[in-house]
């Protein structure tokens, strides 16, 4: 018997503050991919540099005398702002981020909320197997005192067929607590 599909929605869908912070999550994870890049580009720059004996005039400088490149100072200067935007990104994100996890308890809520009937319905199952289940077990208990009744010993039975599960107590708690919600 093939179970009842159920559409659990998503927290983006039952929260429209989740949802615009988790798209300003992802535009700022796109910039920051961009930030890293170049700085990557940056740095590659100004190794190159060093490695070639490149200019070491300042921009201004440069473009008076017709340089075309321009200068390790105003890549160092340009690397020190892409960090800076960098930790920026960061900052933000872990903002970001914790806003989302504030907020989820209540969306979370709302998306239960949308489910109720289902999850009320999949415990009132589990709660009727359970019940069940007891019953069974107090046939079965039954069944062995009247096996020792006629002296037949069964302690080696008892302890092969009984669930602990259903002789710790757990069992009945769960269906006090839950047999009504169906």
């Amino acid at each position: 018997m093939a179970k009842p599909t159920i559409t659990i929605p998503s927290l983006v869908e039952v929260d429209s503050e989740i949802k615009d912070l988790v798209n300003r999550e992802a535009s700022l994870n796109n910039r920051l991919s961009e930030i890293r890049r170049e700085i990557t580009d940056v740095e590659t720059a100004i190794a190159d540099e060093r490695t070639t004996a490149g200019p070491r005039l300042r921009s201004a400088v440069a473009q008076l005398t017709g340089d075309a490149d321009a200068a390790a100072v105003d890549r160092r200067k340009e690397l020190q702002t892409l960090r800076h935007a960098e930790s920026d990104h960061l900052e933000a994100l872990a903002v970001i981020q914790r806003r989302v996890h504030e907020r989820r308890g209540t969306a979370s809520r709302a998306v239960i909320a949308a489910v109720q009937s289902e999850i009320d319905k999949r415990v009132g199952a589990v709660a009727a197997a359970t019940n069940a289940a007891l019953s069974a077990q107090i046939d079965l208990e039954a069944f062995i005192r009247d096996l020792e009744a006629e002296s037949v010993e069964s302690d080696a039975l008892r302890s092969g067929v009984t669930p602990f599960f259903l002789t710790s107590g757990a069992a009945e708690r769960y269906v006090a607590e839950h047999g009504n919600a169906v």
